[in-house]
């Protein structure tokens, strides 16, 4: 017996299960704009900074510089990043996330954590 089932009574591994399968909760919605992978490999390197440099984002992501701007201009149009450039460090870029960013950086987390725990079995 398990859990007061007879081994016999459970579906066969594999098998569909009997009727459609209801959540209890509503699945929880993943910012499509932050799931890609270069936008969000930017925000979990800006996330726990207060400002970051053009150049250790390009290093830490393995990106061109055209692809790193392309994918920081989407973001700070969306209103998630800012730049600022430091004249006496030679035009340095530096990068952090804004208010509005951190907010749907941080909703997009939990998100994915309520996904895992779904997945696991632990809603």
């Amino acid at each position: 017996m398990t859990g007061g089932r007879e081994v016999t009574d459970l579906p066969a591994v594999g098998a569909a299960p009997e009727g459609p399968v209801r959540p209890s909760t509503p699945a929880p919605s993943i910012d499509e704009f932050l799931h890609t992978p270069a936008r969000l490999g930017i925000c979990s390197l800006l996330a726990p900074a207060e400002w970051v440099t053009f150049s250790f984002l390009r290093e830490s992501i393995g990106t061109s510089d055209s692809a790193l701007s392309k994918q920081l201009t989407a973001l700070e149009q969306a209103g998630y990043v800012e730049s600022r450039k430091d004249r006496a460090l030679r035009r340095q870029t530096s990068l952090r996330l804004t208010a509005a960013g951190r907010v749907a950086f941080e909703a997009y987390l939990r998100s994915l954590e309520d996904l895992l725990a779904r997945a696991r079995g632990i809603t």
